[in-house]
């Protein structure tokens, strides 16, 4: 069995030990899990992926960006069975937005194609008129997967990125509605919480751009085996002090 059958193997046996764990604990231990996944993806993620302004730039990690991530993560733990459409995707990145200098929910005006750097290498993103159509592609595919969901989140994930239908905080909203694909169909989020991620996260896109999809799919799928090892390290473990 190749390297990559088996971290797929084991997601989806930490699926399974996760909601067995879960059948079989007590709220505390619930609670210490959803109150981990949420410090770590509001607040140890963006301090992983995020990048640090100099004096010329807005800021891109402070304390509203941090308690924003908090909200829509809160907002889809919360809606895990509402529908995703285009609403859903503006309201997401409109709760990242929130007392920033973005103006929240509102698509890209820019009528000419965009070109976006990620890690130094271009990309290219379509002009304003073709943001709904793709969108509604994107969000088509969600909704319904051919084959296996893991691999329609990452690809959601990417599409979105690329798609770029937002002026700012792309990346941040195509992770949520990531997770909130995975978190729909039984899976737990995923969490950039490594200090390598900053680097291999941006890396597994530029390779994804360059129709290196498996090497994108093999970190998306590393990654999450990691956060599920984490969350049942915690489930184990938890207690009331």
């Amino acid at each position: 069995m190749t390297d990559y059958k088996k971290l797929r193997q084991k997601i989806e046996n930490n699926k399974f030990l996760i909601s067995d764990i879960f059948e079989n604990s007590e709220s505390t231990k619930r609670l210490n899990n959803l109150n981990w996944l949420r410090h770590e993806i509001s607040y140890t993620e963006p301090r992983m992926l995020f990048q640090i302004p100099t004096k010329n730039q807005q800021p891109f990690l402070d304390f509203n960006c941090m308690r924003n991530i908090g909200t829509a993560y809160d907002y889809i733990i919360t809606n895990p069975q509402m529908t995703l459409d285009e609403y859903s995707v503006c309201n997401i990145h409109h709760m990242l937005c929130t007392d920033t200098y973005i103006d929240g929910g509102k698509f890209r005006n820019t009528t000419k194609i965009l070109q976006i750097y990620i890690n130094g290498n271009r990309m290219y993103a379509p002009d304003a008129t073709e943001i709904k159509t793709k969108l509604n592609d994107i969000i088509f595919k969600a909704n319904n997967p051919i084959g296996d969901v893991l691999y329609t989140a990452f690809s959601t994930h990417y599409d979105l990125i690329a798609l770029q239908p937002f002026d700012d905080f792309n990346k941040r909203t195509a992770r949520l509605i990531m997770n909130w694909i995975l978190i729909k169909n039984g899976f737990s989020p995923i969490v950039f919480n490594s200090p390598k991620d900053k680097k291999n996260y941006i890396t597994a896109i530029t390779e994804n751009a360059n129709d290196n999809h498996k090497n994108y799919n093999h970190y998306m799928l590393s990654v999450m085996a990691r956060t599920q090892d984490n969350i049942i390290k915690l489930l184990k473990k938890s207690r009331i002090l």
